[in-house]
């Protein structure tokens, strides 16, 4: 009763959201806060290149005296902008580039978490496969065992070594739930899961493997060389707007004055220019600190050139050896260490070897698993890397 109980609990609960790759992606893409942050920069790029094309707005003053012309209205427009106004959109412009590349790097870096916590979710479930169909070929073991205990063709003491074995898999099959777990959890982070039932990653390890994967780029194109020369580039034009702020621009004024009794009904035209005079201070101060922030972004673009080279040739690096050890362990170390253990079992049932050559086929078996689904995420890990580093989501 309590089973057929179990079992309709079990068959009325929800059943698991299944992602691919891509889905995983783009559901990352959208929950994620580091993405809609990198999102509202851009926006806030753009609106700043609006604010440097706007033409300030004049000033109208009004004014009553007691002396005649009684009322006075005066239009003052300032004329600064001028000078300024094109190299503020440059500097705004080059922003605005920057804005992009830094979101770019954003999202990439949201891709990667999510590829990495994918396949690691994706890594922790082909182990405990794995695990769980050793564990069945120990409970095997451990069943013949026992009859060939039974029929006296082995001493209890290899018995005893083969139950052990097969107990010893309960340990390693909890230690493989728990990584299930535990990747389950980084993989909902990485998403920015929100629903009650967490999602289950649906693909292959070896995903890309056989692909062509490296192609020639420019160290130039990588976002944060991008980012790194908008930024020295809206530098220079900012210290060059300042120092032609530092040029005195006159502002214009018109207006009028009238209210005078002895010529009643008639306004007299004022019309005027205002020079600033860089009396106490000539905006030197000013310039000299955007000169400083100027020549740190080139220095900065500079350095960013340089990690870019490094980078580029350490991920392609990483990317092709990781690779060829994937496919080797695939076609080659997991193919002969499953064969080996086949084979020492077979021999085993028929009497021809020992136990410890089949534990040892066992546990041989195991470690190539296990290194196997390491140099597996190995790779996807250092194909995201190479992928985020130019900014592809995919």
């Amino acid at each position: 009763m309590v089973i057929a109980i179990l079992a309709a609990a079990i068959i009325q609960l929800p059943p698991p959201n299944h992602l691919s790759l891509s889905e995983a992606i783009r559901h990352g893409i959208a929950a994620r806060g580091r993405v809609r942050e990198a999102r509202a920069g851009l926006a806030e790029a753009r609106a700043g290149r609006r604010l440097a094309g706007q033409v300030p707005n004049p000033t109208l003053s009004y004014d009553y005296t007691g002396d005649f012309p009684r009322q006075h209205l005066l239009f003052d427009q300032p004329l600064a902008w001028l000078t300024t106004r094109g190299l503020e959109r440059g500097a705004a412009a080059a922003t605005i580039r920057k804005a992009q590349a830094d979101s770019m790097v954003a999202v990439s870096a949201v891709v990667q978490e999510v590829r990495a916590a994918y396949y690691g979710a994706l890594g922790a479930r082909e182990s405990l496969r794995l695990v769980g169909e050793q564990v069945a070929a120990a409970d095997s073991l451990a069943g013949l065992a026992r009859r060939r205990l039974e029929v006296g063709d082995i001493s209890r003491f290899e018995y005893e070594q083969t139950a052990q074995e097969a107990r010893r898999g309960e340990q390693l099959l909890s230690s493989a739930r728990e990584e299930v777990r535990a990747a389950d959890a980084e993989f909902i982070r990485a998403l920015g899961w929100a629903d009650p039932m967490p999602p289950v990653a649906e693909g292959a390890l070896d995903q890309d493997l056989d692909m062509a994967l490296v192609s020639e780029y420019s160290p130039d194109s990588l976002p944060v060389i991008v980012s790194a020369v908008a930024d020295s580039a809206a530098q220079a034009l900012t210290y060059r707007s300042i120092q032609r702020a530092r040029i005195p621009i006159p502002s214009v004024s018109a207006g009028a004055d009238w209210d005078d009794p002895e010529r009643p009904g008639e306004r007299l035209s004022v019309i005027g220019f205002s020079v600033p005079l860089p009396i106490w201070n000539s905006g030197g101060a000013e310039a000299a600190q955007a000169q400083a922030r100027a020549g740190r972004a080139a220095a900065l673009a500079h350095e960013a050139r340089i990690e870019g080279v490094r980078a580029v040739t350490e991920a392609r690096a990483r990317l092709e050896e990781s690779a060829r050890r994937a496919r080797f362990a695939r076609d080659s170390l997991l193919p002969a260490a499953r064969a080996l253990r086949e084979q020492a079992l077979a021999a085993y049932r028929a009497g021809e070897t020992s136990l410890l050559a089949v534990l040892d086929a066992f546990r041989s078996e195991r470690e190539v698993v296990i290194a196997q689904i390491q140099d597996f995420i190995a790779f996807q890990a250092a194909l995201s890397a190479w992928r985020a580093l130019f900014g592809r989501i995919e």
